[in-house]
């Protein structure tokens, strides 16, 4: 395919607003990335270098196949697997991010799913799923996705649904694009800090299985309305 024809100048470029997007906002730290689908090859997907997020240009960006592997010769990150097996599993997942998004990261260590609270965070679904390392290889891990079987395990957690936790290391998001992703990261994170307030108010009213359908289809309808703002907000802090 032709440069002229080709979608990968489009994506590579939404992978890094997006992860200045995120950095931000506060969702993505030190050691999180995003990665999309190659739109011109779906056997493959597209992920930076192993580089500090805030670092990330469009040259930095690299393209692994289905097995996490690449030619390119630059480090990549040992979470690629993350990415490659969820691509594998999930061929309607465009989109993969995995991040510690602060206010998540304590539902991956303690007994309380994560639930949607508001009409916001309906894309979670009923439950969100947590992958539990320990129920394959016991108490001395290092608690990371370094391993094809450990990420063939996650996305087998993840199923169906737009979120993954990972316990006591952090979140996996997907979708249908660069820029759903990035919607659902920032409202996973939001819902996230809702409900833990929440829970120190009072007894929380989740969303019903009804609530989660339609709330759901309606919000996901507005994610141009969220990249649009979060693109105008690096603009304004000098970042674009």
């Amino acid at each position: 395919m032709s440069e002229h024809n080709s979608g990968r100048p489009t994506v590579i470029e939404e992978l890094v607003t997006a992860t200045k997007i995120l950095l931000n906002e506060g969702i993505l730290d030190t050691f999180g990335h995003i990665s999309a689908r190659d739109p011109d090859d779906a056997r493959s997907f597209l992920l930076a270098g192993k580089l500090a997020p805030s670092l990330i240009t469009a040259d930095d960006i690299m393209r692994f196949d289905l097995e996490g592997e690449t030619s390119d010769n630059r480090p990549a990150y040992l979470e690629r697997y993350i990415h490659s097996e969820i691509y594998k599993a999930r061929p309607d997942v465009q989109c993969v991010l995995h991040s510690h998004s602060p206010a998540v990261l304590p539902y991956c260590f303690t007994d309380q799913p994560l639930r949607p609270v508001t009409h916001m965070g309906a894309f979670l679904g009923e439950t969100v799923p947590v992958y539990e390392i320990r129920d394959r290889l016991g108490d001395e891990t290092d608690l990371f996705g370094g391993s094809h079987d450990v990420c063939r395990d996650i996305a087998q957690t993840l199923g169906d649904q737009a979120v993954v936790l990972m316990a006591r290391h952090g979140v996996v998001n997907v979708g249908r694009s660069v820029r759903e992703v990035v919607f659902r990261a920032f409202y996973t994170e939001q819902n996230a800090a809702a409900q833990t307030a929440g829970l120190q108010v009072g007894t929380i009213k989740y969303l019903s299985p009804g609530e989660v359908k339609s709330a759901g289809s309606l919000v996901g309808a507005q994610i141009d309305r969220g990249w649009d703002h979060w693109s105008q907000r690096l603009r304004q802090a000098g970042l674009a």
